[in-house]
This record gives structure tokens, sequence and C-alpha cells, in this order.
């Protein structure tokens, strides 16, 4: 099984045009993540697995998801 986890774009990076990153916020630890096959802009919210942006989720949607986290 695999586990997706909602982060909210802080900062995109393009400084290495094979390779877009963004500094993403997951409930107050920032991560870089792989956002180079997803469409997003600064202050969407994406869904990551293992350092890429793998979905673009609405803001209901993360609010949704980050109220039903629990700690592993």
């Amino acid at each position: 099984m695999c586990l997706a986890v909602p982060g909210k774009i802080i900062s995109i990076d393009r400084s290495i045009p094979e390779m877009t990153m963004a500094k993403v916020d997951f409930g107050g630890i920032l991560k870089n993540i792989c956002i180079e096959w997803v469409d997003v802009k600064q202050g969407d919210y994406i869904l990551a697995h293992a350092g890429i942006a793998i979905s673009v989720v609405d803001a209901v949607s993360y609010t949704h998801l980050r109220a039903h986290e629990t700690v592993l």
C-alpha cells in the first residue's frame, strides 16, 4: 500500500530545467518535493509520495485530509 501526504506549496524552484522542485509545508514540516509532472503554482495543495507530487488537490479536500491524519 502507498501513502500520499497532503501539503501546501510554499515556493517553487525552477533553477534546474529538468527537475522543478517546490518547498512544501506538511503541517509545519518543510520538505523539497519534485513537482515536475504536475501543473501547480505557489499556494496550491498537493499529495506527495516518496518525494514526488503525484496529484493536485483543492483546498476543501486538503482541509479534509489534514483533519483526518493520524500519527503513525
